[in-house]
């Protein structure tokens, strides 16, 4: 956090504001994770426990004080004077250990007119919050209220004299408010959304000043790790690494955000919880490692709650992974935080903390008990779908299966995992998801479940899967959002059942008071126990008259909109149901690699499935995948016949033997396998892969030229898919190419100069801090390519659009689902690859800002109307997966999933021009020309003929066939 500098109003308000979190967290009840006091950036003393003052002897002394500066406030009007009179009486009250005075005294500066607006909005906003911990709603709502209220009518002066912008602070409040009134944990990010976007707004607005710019840089700085948690428990685990790893660039490379070694550690803290939600919990370590010695060397206090929060997530990395009993020194200093400071003391609850701090001692029944107390209570107060439920169910599962004593049968993992898998009829919209844990509890499920027979593979089978789903949900979520907005009949069942859900939520929570209620009358004996006994019952009534409309409505969309429910909820497939998708000739494989081992599923077409565990862990598998990509992602082809050009023939031949061989015998006789992994996998070429060493490409045994490969997201997206096939649309082609990156359409074609040799490559200075959209190379060569599958597609002229027409605005505005086949031949653009850019997207043409304005992003893909046999990105790096953590296939493809298309053929690195014309065009051509081919077997004829020398010599080497990629339904 930059350096504030110190005028009065900026004073008060720091005293104010770390008393607010400290009051908050000592009415709390024992809600677990709920209290987010992001705190690192303050003076240390915030993260002290505040002074105890004995009730009995301070209070008099208090009254009296209060009635002196009352007098005062009487004979005062200036209103800076009166707020600093005000926060001398709230320190005396939070010190006397009076927290109702202490609230009671900050309503006062809420409400008092003299005051400066934006001192009023602040005090709301954070007397909203600890009410909201106190689970007063009304109180907390109405604050909310006020604090917007008087946040729009703070003066742009006063503005600059704030420690902290209203904005961020009310719109913080609101979401904690969500989460707590009503448990929609979905709106609470959307609130934390709204307020980073807001301050990354005014860090970019040059007519700010360099105050209102600092105040927007601490902002993403001190509240990154809250948007990146809420991220992964809205199952927006892709969104959340590519948000951290985004902040982790800024803070290298972006000179206005000025970090401090806490803020720094801040983000690291979020790369790491990023991680955890996409099963990389060795990546996740080393980030928590890095954060802690941050805090350490920056004299961040033991007690601190960041410094608490940090070990907190270091023990449940080292509980995911079975590495509890190496970390008893962390399960100490986390105990010595909670004796000292409230806040680590009330977040999480007393019982989940203790249940930790046992299972480090080995003690596995106690670290059971403790946890299941605070489950059942969240269970019962939130439902099942809460994000905390299922993070705290993911512990006490490890618990279980870390326990060398007992020994987990394989009906307590199906309890466990069953409800995850989507089977049932009333179905999980919520969206949540565990985060913290949840993968390494499923991890280690998996892993039991290979030695259990037949049934026990067969889950672990659906297990692998979810790992795929989970990291591709926020993408079908969108498209789920796009086809609700798009369909009113669906629309309106939507907002039925959304209502439905909140209704639910708010029965759920009224009962749960009640019955916490009935259970102090029964054992106080006093009070009206019949009266108690009735209200009970009418809340269980109306809980469950709540239910059944929402499993009607639930019903009701599975059966008229089952596209919908396959987006939002998606259920795992049995083998069974897996192989009744494919076709004779197809098989299904699901890579699952785990920390210690891979494990392979093969179901063939008649639903048979054949489980494996592969001897190569992930770290192995990393290695000798990026041996193999070296050559490749370097983005410079081969120049002459016979070059490797770096291609490591020995890697492409040891990964074929580490991942199929042992199952070659299940893929004898298909012809198009369907390949399902994510992580580290999924930026293997698998095209490129050898059956035999070789010592040249004359001599290459390629396995591509007995079987095609197609990667899908997971069984479930082809089942759904081919549960319901869609009519094919009438127009043959619309294809976007050659944009004008400089926003002017050339002359003539002939205007540009065409250099086919090098590779698309995009241009990146990796070492700017911004980016000129100018800069980039235009393409003319791509509107050869459009031009000629046109052509072969016998498309009219005006299905290709071109030079300034080949722009976003152009693709967003029109309707696509009339086309077969959708092209986009420009360059492809990934996450992080340009200075500041956090998005993946295809190049189009300029549109008055660059990268904002004329950049096709996955965000704009998921609303397009699609419905599309073929969709084509004939660029570079539109299939690159990062490889770091949860990646299924690129988010690109997700997102054009989602908007409706069946299959894609996408690229995995930069590709040359030429090439990328002949194998492009050549699929179509074999495709048209053939009706009886699939578009994997026109595929694999375009790439056999170009690796035997078809097309000459130098086209053997996989750079220029092995780069394509198709995902989805590879049927005809």
């Amino acid at each position: 956090m930059v350096i504030r500098s110190e005028n009065a109003s900026q004073v008060v308000w720091w005293c104010l504001r770390p008393m607010l979190f400290v009051l908050a967290a000592v009415i709390v009840g024992s809600f677990c994770g709920l209290l987010r006091p992001s705190l690192a950036g303050e003076p240390q003393d915030v993260n002290a426990p505040a002074a105890k003052i004995d009730k009995t002897s301070g209070q008099p002394s208090v009254v009296d004080e209060e009635k002196a500066i009352r007098k005062l406030l009487d004979e005062n009007s200036d209103g800076n004077t009166r707020l600093a009179l005000l926060i001398v009486l709230v320190q005396d009250y939070f010190d006397a250990d009076d927290p109702a005075d202490a609230r009671r005294v900050m309503e006062s500066i809420v409400d008092d007119g003299r005051i400066p607006t934006g001192q009023r909005s602040l005090t709301a906003s954070g007397l909203a919050l600890a009410y909201a911990v106190e689970n007063d709603f009304v109180r907390s709502q109405r604050l909310v209220n006020q604090a917007k209220k008087l946040a729009d009518q703070t003066p742009p002066a006063e503005l600059e004299t704030l420690p902290e912008e209203p904005a961020y602070e009310y719109l913080s409040a609101e979401a904690e408010l969500a989460r707590r009134a009503l448990n929609q944990h979905d709106t609470a990010l959307r609130k934390v959304r709204e307020a980073a976007d807001l301050a990354r707004k005014n860090l970019d607005n040059p007519s700010l000043s360099e105050h209102r710019h600092e105040e927007a840089a601490n902002q993403l700085l001190d509240e990154v790790e809250h948007l990146v948690g809420l991220q992964t428990q809205n199952n927006r685990r892709t969104e959340a690494l590519n948000y951290a790893n985004g902040m982790l660039w800024d803070i290298d490379h972006d000179p206005r955000l000025k970090p401090n070694a806490i803020q720094r550690a801040l983000v690291e803290v979020a790369v790491s919880i990023a991680l955890m939600s996409n099963d990389d919990y060795d990546g996740a370590l080393f980030w928590i490692d890095k954060a802690i010695k941050g805090y350490q060397d920056a004299g961040v206090l033991p007690y601190a709650f960041t410094y608490a929060e940090a070990l907190r997530i270091r023990l449940m990395i080292a509980l995911a992974t079975n590495r509890l009993a190496d970390y008893k020194a962390d399960a100490e200093g986390f105990q010595y935080a909670a004796s000292i400071n409230p806040v680590v003391a009330k977040t999480p609850s007393k019982d989940e903390r203790l249940s930790v701090i046992l299972a480090t001692q080995g003690n596995w029944p106690e670290a059971e008990s403790s946890i299941s107390r605070v489950l059942a209570y969240n269970l019962k107060d939130q439902g099942a779908q809460s994000p905390f439920v299922k993070y705290q169910s993911a512990m006490l599962m490890l618990y279980r299966l870390e326990d060398s004593e007992r020994k987990v049968s394989e009906s307590e993992i199906s309890r466990y995992v069953t409800p995850m898998l989507g089977q049932n009829d009333d179905w999980d919209a919520s969206g949540s998801a565990g985060a913290f844990v949840e993968d390494g509890a499923l991890a280690m499920c998996l892993s039991r479940l290979m030695d259990d027979g037949a049934e026990g593979q067969a889950l672990a089978f659906r297990i692998a899967e979810l790992f795929h789903m989970n990291a591709t949900q926020g993408a079908m979520s969108d498209g789920a959002a796009r086809l609700a907005a798009v369909t009113p009949e669906l629309r309106s069942l939507v907002e039925q059942e959304q209502m439905a859900r909140r209704a639910q939520d708010t029965e759920r929570m009224g009962l749960s008071g009640l019955s916490t209620r009935l259970a102090k009358v029964d054992a106080e004996n006093t009070g009206n126990k019949g009266g108690a006994i009735a209200s009970v019952e009418d809340a269980e009534k109306a809980m469950n008259a709540s239910a059944e409309d929402l499993a009607t409505l639930h019903d009701r969309i599975n059966k008229q909109f089952p596209e919908y429910r396959g987006l939002v909820s998606p259920a795992v497939p049995t083998p069974e149901q897996v192989g009744a998708a494919l076709h004779s000739d197809e098989v299904y494989v699901d890579f699952y690699v785990g920390r210690d081992a891979t494990y392979a599923f093969v179901v063939n077409a008649k639903g048979s499935l054949h489980a494996t565990r592969l001897n190569v862990t992930r770290a192995d598998l990393k290695k000798q995948i990026l041996t193999l990509r070296n050559a490749f992602d370097a983005g410079v082809p081969p120049r002459k016949a016979g070059d490797l050009a770096g291609f490591d023939m020995t890697a492409a031949a040891d990964l074929y033997r580490l991942l199929i061989s042992s199952i070659q015998a299940d893929l004898e006789g298909a012809t198009t396998v369907y390949i399902a992994t994510s992580g580290i996998l999924s930026s293997l070429p698998f095209d490129v892969l050898m059956t035999a060493p070789a010592t040249d490409l004359a001599s290459a045994h390629w396995w591509i030229a007995t079987t095609m490969p197609v990667r899908i997201p997971n069984a479930s997206a082809l089942v759904l898919a081919r549960s319901h096939p869609a009519t094919h649309a009438a127009e043959p082609l619309i294809a976007f190419a050659d944009p004008s990156f400089d926003g002017r359409d050339p002359a003539t074609i002939a205007a540009h100069p065409v250099d086919r040799t090098p590779a698309r490559a995009f241009p990146v200075d990796g070492g700017a801090a911004s980016f000129d959209y100018h800069r980039v190379a235009p393409l003319p060569e791509t509107l050869d390519e459009a031009t000629s599958i046109a052509k072969t597609l016998d498309a009219p002229d005006h299905s290709v659009l071109w030079g300034k027409n080949a722009s976003r605005s152009e693709v967003t505005k029109r309707d696509l689902s009339n086309d077969r086949v959708v092209l986009f031949a420009t360059h492809g653009i990934v996450a992080g690859e340009v200075p500041g850019w956090r998005k993946a997207g295809l190049a189009l043409a300029y549109e008055g800002r660059g990268l904002p304005d004329s950049v096709l992003t996955a965000d704009d893909i998921v609303t397009l109307r699609l419905n599309a046999d073929w969709v084509v990105l004939s660029a570079c790096n539109t299939g690159l997966v990062t490889g770091n953590a949860g990646d299924a296939i690129s988010e690109l493809s997700r997102a054009f999933f989602a908007a409706g298309a069946r299959s894609i053929l996408l690229t995995q690195w930069a590709v040359e021009s030429r090439s990328a014309t002949e194998v492009t065009t050549g699929v179509f051509r074999i495709y048209a020309n053939d009706p009886s081919l699939s578009k994997a077997e026109a595929l694999a004829h375009t790439e056999r003929d170009m690796a035997s020398g078809k097309d000459g010599e130098l086209y053997r080497h996989p750079y220029f066939w092995g780069a394509y990629v198709l995902a989805g339904d590879a049927a005809r």
